[in-house]
C-alpha cells in the first residue's frame, strides 16, 4: 500500500506522474468547457486550470489595433485558484499570459518580428481546433497556428504551428501542463529563426510577482541575478500569491534544439525597478535555427504548476521523469 510518506513515480497513460499521497477522484474526468472566445481546462474537482484565447482579443481601449491576438493561455492557475499570469501589460501590450511567437524571423533574405506585434511586421493567429479531448485522467487540445509575416499591405502565412497542451494531475498540490510546439514551413523557402535575445515560449507572470515577493531558481544553481542566458534543463519561478506561495516548474526537453536552453530572465530592476517577472526558453538566443521547406521541427516543454513551495532536488525528479 502506499503511504503517504513515500514518493515514487508512475508511469500512467503514457505521461510521468510524481505521486506524494493518492489522488483519488472518484470515477470524475477531466472536462473542456468551451465558451464564445475560450477553452477552459478544468480537473475533476470542476476547478478551471488553464484557459485559451481563440478569438483575438482587443488591446486597452486606445492602443494600436494591431496589438490584438489570439492564440495564447491566460489566466494559468494554480490548484488552490491563484493567477500566475497576465497579458496586456501597460510595459508591454504584446505579452500574453504564455504564449509562443518568434522575434526576428528571416524570410527569403528579409527580416519580420512576430513577437512585436506593435511593429506590424507580422503575428500569429489561431486557425482552428484540430483536436478537443477529456478523459478520466487528463484533459486538452490541439490548436492550429498561423504565423504570418506583413509586407505593406501584402500576408504571407509562412509556419504554420500545431500547439498541443494537455493537463494531468500530478498530486494534491501540483498538475502538470504538457505543452508540444510542432512548426512547418508551409511555401517553397526555408525560415530561419534568428539569434535574438527573447523568442519562442514565453511567460509573463502576475503583476503580484515583483523582485521583493518573488524568485528564480535553475537546474544549474543560478538565481535571478545569474539566471539569464545561462543554459538550463529546468527553472523555477515562484512567489507570493496572496496570503500563500505558488509558482511554476519549466522543463524543457532533451531532445529540443539546442538542448539545454538558454533562457531569458529580467533582470532585478525590470520595469522601472519593479522588478516584474518573465520567462522565456529561448533556442535561438545564441544561435540560429534554420527551419527547412519540407520538414517539420517539435518543441517540447512540461510545466509543473504548484501552491506552497517545490525544491530543486524535487525540480531534477521530475525533469528526470519527463527525460525518459
Amino acid at each position: 500500500m502506499l503511504k503517504t510518506i513515500v514518493t515514487t513515480f508512475l508511469l500512467c497513460a503514457g505521461s510521468a506522474y510524481y505521486v506524494m499521497g493518492q489522488v483519488s477522484n472518484q470515477g470524475k474526468s477531466y472536462s473542456v468547457d468551451k465558451g464564445a472566445d475560450e477553452l477552459v481546462l478544468k480537473n475533476p474537482e470542476g476547478k478551471p486550470l488553464l484557459s485559451y484565447r481563440y478569438t483575438v482579443k482587443a488591446p486597452p481601449k486606445g492602443v494600436d489595433a494591431s496589438y490584438g491576438r489570439a492564440g495564447y493561455i491566460h489566466p494559468l492557475q494554480t490548484l488552490s485558484g491563484k493567477i500566475l499570469t497576465t497579458i496586456q501589460p501597460a510595459d508591454h501590450y504584446h505579452h500574453y499570459g504564455l504564449w509562443n511567437p518568434w522575434t526576428h524571423v528571416e524570410y527569403k533574405g528579409k527580416l519580420y518580428d512576430l513577437w512585436n506585434i506593435g511593429d506590424k511586421k507580422g503575428t500569429v493567429r489561431f486557425v482552428e481546433f484540430k483536436d478537443v479531448f477529456q478523459q478520466k485522467k487528463e484533459a486538452g487540445f490541439e490548436a492550429i497556428h498561423d504565423h504570418v509575416i506583413f509586407d505593406g499591405d501584402t500576408e504571407t502565412v509562412i509556419m504554420r504551428e500545431n500547439w498541443r497542451i494537455v493537463v494531468s494531475q500530478l498530486d494534491g498540490n501540483r498538475y502538470l501542463c504538457d505543452i508540444r510546439s510542432t512548426l512547418t514551413p508551409v511555401t517553397d523557402t526555408d525560415v530561419i529563426l534568428k539569434e535574438y535575445r527573447y523568442a519562442g515560449l514565453g511567460f509573463r507572470a502576475t503583476p503580484e510577482w515583483t523582485n521583493m515577493n518573488s524568485s528564480v531558481l535553475t537546474s544549474s544553481g543560478k538565481s535571478r541575478k545569474e539566471a539569464d542566458g545561462s543554459l538550463e534543463r529546468w527553472a523555477i519561478m515562484s512567489g507570493q500569491l496572496g496570503d500563500a506561495e505558488g509558482g511554476v516548474l519549466f522543463l524543457s526537453h532533451p531532445e529540443n534544439y539546442n538542448f539545454p536552453e538558454p533562457i531569458r530572465v529580467w533582470p532585478e530592476d525590470a520595469n522601472g525597478g519593479r522588478g516584474d517577472q518573465f520567462f522565456n526558453f529561448s533556442p535561438t538566443k545564441n544561435m540560429d535555427w534554420l527551419l527547412e521547406t519540407g520538414h517539420t521541427y517539435t518543441l517540447q516543454y512540461r510545466l509543473v504548476i504548484f501552491d506552497g513551495v517545490l525544491s530543486a532536488n524535487e525540480a531534477e525528479q521530475i525533469w528526470q521523469s519527463f527525460a525518459k
